[in-house]
């Protein structure tokens, strides 16, 4: 199992909308992205009586956090997935502390675990004494936001409003969209992924730009999907990994995990789980979702027989890769001389970045991107 699946991150210090609500406040602020980091970001400020404003380039709030209904009884997390922390982040995220907010969650502890290596399945059991986390019982990442956030900043967001230009206007800023409109704002906070970033999607004025973003292109932002597939039978263990037992403890962001997408839920349904993730993009991303379902089945199948194909009943799939403005998974290693908070600092006391690239230790994680937004917003209300 990799980094990322063992790893307890915590965050050291966390703000609250009180102490937000007691900053200088700037007449109007401008996120760009409505992803996690853009919904705290919103939150936190209209929380504190600010004028803001969401532009979204899709058509849909969430980025990376998505939501599948349709597939058994229980609801699918097609993008971020597990916690990677203690539920009181939960509180801390809507500024409440460590506060228990009513949210079910697992003990996530599976127990039968094996790998595919050589044409041969192996059993690993061992990994149930090392390995747990914590997940969502009944709801989903993109239930917590929709439950505790979106109501406060819904009638904010504009979808469809995608910035390509950042300009300063005298003591303001002027944004200018594909659509050709502008908008002036006094500040303005971009949590687009750093795909978006790194292929120069959206421009800024010389005075503007941030004096190492160049060192973006030396940070991988990975290639990923998920997939979920629902049988009549269950024939697969709790987790399933490809390679060989070294490769499976190895340090490496690469992860491609089989996993009971139901286990503890309050289920009988079958449901397999594929994660699969990489520094470069894999033969698999470039199939379209039909093709992709048929290759897992047929892996299945060399796998454990002809049960797979045999029980399949439907199919839930998640190309990252294919969402237009987004175009992969999360940032991954960074071969830079810098720190990613020194690439996208803020610059002028006018343009903020926030995002799961800028998480620290909880960097590609959904309260990393939380908690980098939080610590924006009192950089912004603070310059």
């Amino acid at each position: 199992m990799h980094r990322r699946t063992f790893t307890r991150l915590s965050i050291a210090s966390l703000l609250c909308a009180p102490h937000l609500a007691q900053a200088r406040k700037p007449q109007s602020v401008t996120i760009v992205g409505a992803g996690s980091a853009g919904l705290t970001a919103g939150y936190h400020l209209a929380k504190a009586g600010i004028e803001v404003q969401i532009l979204e380039a899709s058509k849909n709030w969430g980025g990376r956090v998505k939501r599948f209904k349709g597939l058994g009884d229980m609801p699918l997390d097609l993008g971020a997935e597990w916690i990677h922390d203690d539920p009181n982040i939960f509180g801390r995220m809507i500024g409440q502390g460590p506060t228990d907010l009513g949210i079910r969650t697992i003990n996530y502890r599976p127990q039968t675990y094996k790998f595919w290596h050589n044409n041969r399945l192996n059993k690993f059991n061992a990994l149930r004494n090392f390995y747990q986390e914590v997940k969502f019982l009944d709801t989903t990442w993109y239930g917590f936001f929709e439950r505790f956030m979106l109501p406060t900043v819904a009638q904010n967001i504009s979808f469809g409003a995608q910035v390509t230009h950042v300009a300063e206007q005298g003591n303001r800023l002027s944004l200018r969209l594909k659509d050709g409109r502008s908008l002036d704002t006094d500040k303005i906070l971009v949590t687009v992924p750093i795909s978006v970033l790194k292929r120069g999607q959206i421009s800024f004025s010389k005075n503007l730009t941030p004096p190492n973003l160049t060192a973006l292109k030396d940070v991988d932002f990975g290639s990923g999907f998920k997939a979920f597939l629902q049988f009549s039978e269950r024939f697969y263990p709790d987790m399933l990994f490809e390679g060989a037992r070294s490769s499976i403890l190895a340090d490496t962001w690469a992860e491609k995990i089989y996993y009971d997408a139901v286990f503890g839920k309050p289920t009988r349904q079958n449901i397999l789980g594929l994660f699969s993730v990489s520094e470069k993009p894999t033969r698999r991303s470039a199939l379209n979702n039909a093709d992709l379902v048929n290759d897992i089945l047929s892996e299945l199948n060399e796998m454990f027989g002809g049960v797979a194909k045999a029980s399949f009943s439907g199919a839930a799939v998640q190309n990252w890769n294919a969402e237009q403005h987004i175009q992969g998974s999360y940032s991954m290693e960074n071969r830079s001389p810098y720190d990613l908070s020194e690439i996208l600092a803020p610059v002028s006391g006018k343009v903020f970045f926030a995002g799961e690239a800028l998480g620290g230790d909880a960097q590609s994680t959904v309260h990393g991107a939380a908690f980098s937004a939080i610590s924006a917003v009192e950089k912004l209300l603070n310059e």
